[in-house]
């Protein structure tokens, strides 16, 4: 991805050690991105990364993508970005993706603090938001809020949906009193029961989603919302 050594892609200084699952990301060109500068200057420009004009929708923190990946591959004609930060689920989701042979998926290593920094104007057609933290008592830090909702503003297209998962039954009450708020925005279904409602023939489930569902039986929140303007 250029001349750099590899760990200046990810830090500013070198370390006496490295997470050794980095030492794999050169390995899956097809599927990482991890320059920041390359994937800033994508932004209104993913389509020719992808090399078509399909829809694009993104993922926010895709983990090991077994959501994702199952995405992609029931949706072909869709174009997928996943967004995550740690190595090892990063090279998890690249091993998946090649196993299934798919190439309208794209992981990207970044934080994001604005869709607006990488995402152009109209650009998204839709976002998927599974099982975020809920920062209880700091709920300010939560990634789904009225910043969101700002950059959805401008990078989300008229007609565009929001997909959301949670565990936690106030983070789900939260937003569903947020769209309520919003001019632009409206609640097209949602349920405090998604695996004993009707949407549970189609969805694709998360690791952590498998995991409350195995451990701790619980009831999983969902909510698709869609920009109408």
């Amino acid at each position: 991805m250029g001349k750099k050594e590899l760990w200046e892609y990810f830090f500013e200084k070198p370390k006496k050690h490295y997470n050794k699952y980095m030492f794999e990301m050169p390995n899956y060109p097809d599927y990482l991105i991890y320059d920041d500068e390359y994937i800033v200057n994508s932004k209104g420009n993913w389509s020719k990364v992808f090399g078509n004009n399909n829809p694009i929708y993104l993922e926010i923190g895709s983990g090991s993508a077994n959501f994702t990946n199952n995405m992609a591959l029931r949706e072909k004609d869709i174009n997928f970005l996943g967004v995550e930060l740690r190595f090892k689920r990063l090279i998890q989701a690249a091993r998946k993706a090649e196993k299934l042979q798919l190439e309208n998926l794209k992981f990207l290593k970044k934080r994001v603090d604005s869709l607006k920094e990488f995402i152009g104007e109209n650009e998204l057609d839709g976002l998927y938001i599974n099982f975020p933290d809920p920062w209880e008592g700091e709920e300010h830090k939560r990634i789904f809020g009225e910043k969101l909702i700002s950059d959805l503003n401008l990078v989300l297209k008229k007609n565009g949906k929001i997909y959301f998962k949670t565990d936690h039954l106030q983070y789900y009450l939260d937003i569903l009193e947020l769209i309520n708020s919003i001019d632009g925005y409206s609640v097209v279904y949602h349920t405090d029961d998604l695996h004993n409602s009707p949407y549970d023939e189609t969805n694709i489930k998360t690791e952590f989603e498998n995991l409350f569902l195995s451990k701790h039986n619980m009831n999983i929140k969902y909510i698709e919302i869609i920009k109408e303007k």
